[in-house]
C-alpha cells in the first residue's frame, strides 16, 4: 500500500503498521447496454424491484461457495452479482426501449492462481457473469447488446484500486473501528501534521455512506478551533 508520503517523513511505528495493511478480495465490474429489461423468474415483469439493487446471492451456502471457489480457482462458479438499472430512474441514459445496467460481482481473486492472467480471462469471466444472471432472469444474455468489462486488474489500472479492492482495505476485525486503517490513527488524523484520512480506508469502511468524510471533517473543524490549535494541530 502506498502512503503517498516520503517514507522519511513518517513515524517508524506508522510505517510498520501500514506496510502490514491487508487488501480485501477483488471485485469484477461490468456495465451493460440492454435492449430490454431483465425479467426475473422469481418476480416476473417490471416493477419496483427493478428500481433497487437486485442481488443474486440466494443463500448463505451460495455465498460461502462463492468465497471458497474464488480462493481456490480465482473466480466463483456461482458469483455474487448485484445489478442496478439506473436508466429506469433516468431515461436520458439510454434510447427509448433500451436500458443500461451495472453488474457488481464479488468473489474474484485479485491475482489468479497458476500464473493465469486477468487480461486473458476477463472475457470468459464476463461471459460467466452474464450466464449467471441469465439463470435467474432467462433471456438476459440475449438482451445484452454491449458491455464494458472491468476485472480486478482493470480496476487497479484505471482507478488505482489495489487488487480491485473497492473497500480500500480488507474489512476484517483487525482493520475496523479504531484500527482502521491502523491502530493509533483511527481518528482520521494522519501521521503528518495537517494530513487527514477519509474514504473507505477509514472507519467505518466501505459502502456509500459519506460517514468517513463526515467524521474526518469533524476532526478538521475540531483541530481548527482554539483548543485544537493549542494542542498543536491546525
Amino acid at each position: 500500500m502506498s502512503t503517498g508520503c516520503g517514507g522519511g517523513s513518517l513515524p517508524a511505528d506508522f510505517l510498520k503498521r501500514i506496510r502490514g495493511f491487508k487488501m480485501g478480495s477483488g471485485t469484477f465490474r461490468m456495465n451493460v447496454a440492454l435492449d430490454a429489461l431483465p425479467d426475473f423468474a422469481c418476480l416476473p415483469g417490471p416493477g419496483e424491484h427493478l428500481e433497487a439493487g437486485v442481488v443474486i446471492a440466494p443463500t448463505l451456502d451460495y455465498m460461502d461457495r462463492a468465497f471458497t471457489d474464488a480462493k481456490r480457482e480465482g473466480w466463483s462458479r456461482e458469483p455474487i452479482v448485484e445489478m442496478l438499472i439506473p436508466s429506469i430512474i433516468d431515461d436520458s441514459l439510454a434510447p427509448p426501449g433500451a436500458h443500461v445496467a451495472s453488474l457488481f460481482c464479488q468473489q474474484f481473486a485479485p491475482v489468479l492462481p497458476d500464473g493465469r492472467s486477468w487480461d486473458e480471462e476477463r472475457e470468459a469471466a464476463a461471459d460467466h457473469v452474464i450466464a449467471t444472471v441469465d439463470r435467474y432472469a432467462p433471456g438476459f444474455a440475449r438482451s445484452v447488446i454491449a458491455r464494458d468489462i472491468l476485472s480486478p486488474l482493470d480496476l487497479e489500472r484505471r482507478f488505482g484500486l489495489v487488487g480491485g479492492d473497492i473497500m480500500h482495505g480488507a474489512m476484517t476485525i483487525d482493520q475496523l473501528w479504531a484500527a482502521r486503517p491502523v491502530l493509533g490513527h483511527g481518528g482520521y488524523r494522519g501521521p503528518v501534521k495537517g494530513l487527514y484520512m477519509c474514504g473507505a480506508g477509514a472507519h467505518p469502511g466501505g459502502g456509500v455512506t459519506g460517514a468517513p468524510g463526515h467524521n474526518a471533517a469533524r476532526a478538521v473543524l475540531k483541530d481548527r478551533s482554539l483548543p485544537g490549535r493549542l494542542r498543536g494541530w491546525g
